[in-house]
């Protein structure tokens, strides 16, 4: 053997151990990565756990309905979540929304004045309608899921992610009161098995008529956003002028 080859296998062998260490470094640190798939039920159910126990995130959300073959956009809300406090912003029926739950307590900016309102039993957490409208949670709080498939693999934004489809059954029963079906599609992160995305549609059939719900919301930033301070309300009583 030459001197040259005797180099060359010196050098090798510390290089291919430097490798080895910075591969295993990188599945400890990241153990998502080389985390096995779990099947299509059992990886829907711990993705909806973690975004469940997820201490903070922000999120956006659309949603349409459509009567028969006509397309109507219900809203656009962008937030916020921190621990049990939560922030959305946007539009709803083309009307502006600005709310905030701050523990038991609930802020909204009144659409006319922009004054903000504070109602202490905690309006969101007593209203239905409101809180499947402004907390993407709310959906998730799932009594089954069943039917689980899966629908192949998809990039968001340069994060590779796992699709999946089931049939959801929620505990409240929300959507059940007004659709015949309802169907959730998910993006789920490969690294660590977060809900990247979700697409709920809920279908009703009454006659001739055919109405469909379409919610997709975007997650991100788990455990990275900062706490919520509520809003500023100042006194709205205006003082009279002196006689």
């Amino acid at each position: 053997m030459t001197t040259a080859k005797l180099n060359a296998k010196k050098l090798l062998l510390p290089a291919a151990g430097i490798l080895l260490v910075l591969l295993l470094l990188i599945a400890w640190l990241r153990p998502g990565l080389s985390a096995p798939k779990l099947p299509p039920a059992e990886l829907a159910a711990v993705a909806v756990d973690n975004l469940l126990a997820a201490e903070s995130f922000c999120f956006h959300s659309e949603s349409r309905l459509s009567l028969n073959e006509e397309s109507t956009p219900l809203g656009e809300l962008s937030g916020e979540l921190c621990g049990v406090d939560l922030h959305v912003q946007g539009n709803v029926l083309a009307t502006p929304v600005n709310i905030y739950q701050i523990g038991e307590t609930t802020y909204r900016q009144d659409a006319l004045s922009e004054q903000w309102l504070e109602i202490a039993d905690g309006e969101l957490l007593q209203n239905d309608s409101l809180l499947y409208d402004v907390d993407p949670r709310a959906f998730f709080d799932l009594a089954a899921i069943e039917n689980a498939a899966e629908a192949g693999e998809e990039t968001i934004d340069e994060e590779k992610c796992w699709k999946l489809t089931f049939t959801p059954r929620t505990k409240s029963g929300y959507y059940e009161k007004y659709f015949d079906s309802l169907a959730c599609t998910l993006w789920i992160t490969r690294d660590d098995r977060q809900i990247r995305q979700a697409a709920i549609t809920a279908a009703a059939h009454a006659g001739e008529q055919q109405s469909e719900l379409s919610v997709t919301t975007e997650f991100w930033g788990w455990n990275e956003t900062p706490p919520i301070e509520a809003p500023i309300v100042t006194n709205q009583t205006e003082k009279q002028p002196e006689a």
